[in-house]
């Protein structure tokens, strides 16, 4: 009986930490974008913001 209850307590853990997750993980997302949006930090600077040029296939 005493194994029976520990599954179904570590079940339960394993769901709610599972929960928890998601939801730090969507809270952190959503702060991050609204964070640039505010700041607008630059999140890899020294990138220029145009595309990269390709090279010439005889580059080497």
């Amino acid at each position: 009986m005493q194994g029976y209850v520990a599954d179904l307590i570590e079940a339960d853990l394993n769901q709610s930490r599972a929960a928890f997750m998601a939801g730090a993980a969507s809270f952190l997302a959503a702060y991050a974008d609204a964070f640039e949006a505010e700041v607008g930090e630059d999140r890899y600077p020294g990138l220029s913001d145009s595309p990269a040029q390709p090279a010439p296939r005889d580059a080497a």
